[in-house]
């Protein structure tokens, strides 16, 4: 019997502003004028014999028409079709998604692959994900059969594209992580795989496990407002995951940071409770799917200033913050836990993070705190 097919990409999820509301960062993405090809790079964890994509237009608003599409994997293969019921290009129906056809590759683990699509037609791009840490160039002309980039413009946006499915040379199992911007790798460079989700992948590439990237930069565990809340795509992106057996959650700052700030000018901070009951309905969910639920504890909210924005930090959100932290690590309530702010906080200042494992912004981690991260995940995230 052959394994059933596993999300394998190093990001998962798309996203879009909540209804009614315009995104309040630059989301990068530039207009689509028609005869144009869009080139993407990417790293999956788990390889195996063959591969789909997942191609979405889930807020679009009118249907979308790609043409042709070649991936490359580097140092094997290179123009390989990507066919849809065996056509070379599809529409895919607002709201919907579109699985491609299978293809036969052996891919190792690890594979850096290019995914080549032209775009013939104009059409308004609602569904992306934000922030990707990842560069792709939308070039002009049809060259989704070149190899070589031409003059084009770089976007850190990921577009069309939603996940990748390999079906593993052996049974495999699948670890999703999500979460905000600490899992999506903000501070970590473009164009790196240094994010604490890409070294757990490398990590565990010898359990036989794919660790899959469910992050989205911005968003809460509660509400839509920048992204889609950890509650409201947790059925998406965690339970309907082909072979899940294990979900990291590391969700909720921004719920408590952004409140009361010039992005949710008139949010209430939330209480502890509310917070911990939103982590309670997704242990609840993944349990009915015996699927065993991970901890990550909130890392410092306070800068030597402050964080990009006035109001981020208050007295009143460091003791919601606490509070959250010592129930995440007391109450047994996870399968198991990761102490993020112990591990990167100042412990002259625990309200800070150490400056050694600083972005620069004094929220997010540099790469060195994301190998700190990474080297301390215990092995109860997969198994008890």
């Amino acid at each position: 019997m052959s394994s059933p097919f596993h999300p394998v990409c190093t990001w998962l999820s798309t996203s879009q502003p909540a209804s009614g509301e315009t995104f309040p960062f630059p989301a990068d993405i530039p207009a689509i004028t028609g005869n144009q090809t869009l080139r993407q790079t990417f790293r999956i964890s788990l390889g195996g014999r063959k591969l789909r994509l997942v191609f979405s237009n889930r807020y679009g608003t009118q249907p979308l028409v790609t043409g042709e599409s070649y991936l490359s994997v580097s140092g094997l293969y290179s123009a390989v079709p990507v066919t849809f019921g065996g056509q070379p290009g599809a529409v895919i129906p607002a709201g919907d998604i579109l699985y491609s056809d299978e293809i036969p590759l052996h891919i190792p683990s690890l594979s850096v692959i290019t995914l080549r699509t032209f775009l013939p037609e104009p059409v308004p791009l609602n569904t992306f994900h934000w922030d990707a840490r990842h560069f792709s160039l939308l070039e002009p002309g049809n060259r989704a059969a070149r190899k070589e980039d031409a003059d084009g413009q770089f976007l850190s946006s990921r577009l069309l594209l939603e996940s990748v499915l390999i079906q593993p040379e052996q049974e495999a199992a699948t670890l999703v992580v999500i979460g905000d911007s600490m899992v999506d790798g903000n501070g970590v460079e473009m164009d790196t795989y240094g994010r604490w989700t890409d070294l757990l992948t490398e990590r565990f590439i010898d359990e036989n496990i794919a660790v899959v990237n469910a992050g989205q930069s911005g968003s809460r565990l509660l509400k839509d407002t920048i992204g889609i809340s950890t509650l409201s795509r947790f059925e998406r992106d965690v339970l309907q995951q082909p072979g899940v057996t294990a979900c990291i959650v590391q969700a909720g700052l921004n719920d408590i940071g952004l409140a009361g700030t010039a992005l949710d000018p008139s949010g209430p901070v939330p209480s502890a409770a509310d917070v911990i009951t939103g982590y309670r309905q997704l242990l609840t969910m993944a349990r009915e799917k015996d699927i065993r639920m991970t901890g990550v504890t909130l890392v410092p909210l306070r800068g030597t200033g402050e964080y990009g924005m006035a109001d981020f930090y208050s007295a009143e959100k460091e003791a919601v913050r606490q509070e959250i932290n010592h129930w995440i690590r007391t109450s047994g309530e996870f399968d198991a836990v990761i102490d993020s702010d112990l591990l990167v906080r100042n412990p002259d200042c625990p309200q800070q993070l150490s400056a050694q494992y600083d972005s620069g912004d004094h929220l997010h981690l540099n790469h060195k705190g994301h190998q700190r991260v990474a080297l301390s995940v215990p092995q109860a995230v997969i198994r008890a």
